[in-house]
């Protein structure tokens, strides 16, 4: 019966007893076992001695081995339901899928085996990566553009504007002319200030340059010195990431983080923790001010801060705090 419902699907299919021996098999497991000299995966023969088998040899085309023995070892022992790994071969450019399942049948103990072909996946999503990370270096150097020419332009005006206000100030000035000069320049001071520090985020100290956390650290020292905020950086636990998409997607949800602390909280400190706990890499930025209004909809900086780790298959979580907001990203470093 197992064999009539299977056998019309393009996915290689074998029923295994609780022993892991093949009791049954779809023609497409059939014929693949056959086509690429494993007769040994055939029904009648136990699959995990099998694999241990080859496991031995070192045949190229058992390179899935290791992980499938590891996850039987897991399923006998009762924890996992559904076991999924990806390899590639045994054909250069192929990418295969294979899925273990659990399931109980009038008491017994049975599982599945399903092997996929999913090499058009896998290079879509390649493909999509690739675009990403094109995508990522785009928006990165025309920061770094935007960052150069406040500072190269900008700022120079506003610095020459400074000098003539000094010297206005050392005329002779009616009283209450005097004071306007003195509103003028310090509304000047808070714009350079201000200028300084959009110009800091957009073409901070480059990523490629520096590990994760020495990066970081940097990031948030320049900003808490131009913003005028007292700022604190802690690292607990192996915060290296060798993945290079989760470490540039870090630093700039840190970027949007503390560009909105400069543009909406009205904080005076900052406290910033890179914890890297197992296989993931956690981001979490706090600060002091009003924190975020109940009824506020999420700008564009949030929606993109999440757009960028779920794409990597992490998360952004927004916390109130008292007072003061805090931002976690996690995402995963491997």
């Amino acid at each position: 019966m197992f064999e009539k419902l299977v056998n019309g699907l393009p996915d290689q299919i074998a029923l295994l007893d609780a022993r892991w021996n093949i009791i049954a098999s779809n023609d497409a497991w059939t014929d693949y076992c056959a086509a690429h000299g494993f007769e040994v995966f055939q029904v009648g023969h136990n699959y995990l001695e099998e694999l241990e088998r080859l496991n031995e040899e070192k045949r190229e085309a058992a390179r899935a081995t290791d992980a499938v023995i590891a996850a039987i070892k897991e399923f006998e022992q009762g924890r996992p339901s559904m076991y999924r790994h990806v390899y590639s071969g045994p054909r250069d450019g192929q990418e295969t899928q294979i899925r273990i399942a659990s399931m109980e049948i009038g008491g017994r103990k049975y599982f599945t085996v399903t092997r996929i072909d999913v090499t058009e996946l896998v290079q879509l999503r390649r493909l999509r990566q690739g675009f990403s990370t094109s995508l990522i270096h785009t928006q990165e150097e025309e920061r770094r553009r935007m960052g150069r020419e406040i500072h190269d332009s900008t700022m120079q005006q506003l610095s020459a504007l400074g000098l003539a206000v000094s010297q206005l100030k050392r005329t002779r000035l009616p009283g209450e002319s005097l004071a306007l000069v003195d509103d003028i320049e310090e509304l000047l001071f808070d714009a350079q200030r201000e200028l300084r520090s959009i110009a800091y985020l957009a073409h901070p100290p480059q990523l490629s340059r520096m590990d994760l956390s020495e990066a970081v650290r940097t990031l948030v020292e320049g900003f808490g010195r131009r913003a005028g905020l007292i700022t604190s950086f802690e690292v607990e636990g192996e915060t290296d990431v060798q993945w290079q998409n989760a470490r540039v997607a870090i630093y700039r949800v840190l970027q949007e983080a503390l560009s909105n602390v400069h543009r909406h909280a009205h904080a005076t400190q900052l406290s910033v923790r890179l914890i890297g706990r197992k296989s993931m890499i956690h981001l979490i930025v706090a600060d002091n001010g009003r924190g975020m209004p109940v009824d506020v909809s999420p700008g564009v900086g949030l929606l993109g801060m999440r757009a960028r780790l779920a794409e990597l298959g992490g998360r952004l979580i927004v916390r109130k705090l008292s007072p003061g907001t805090a931002v976690i990203g996690s995402v995963q470093r491997t």
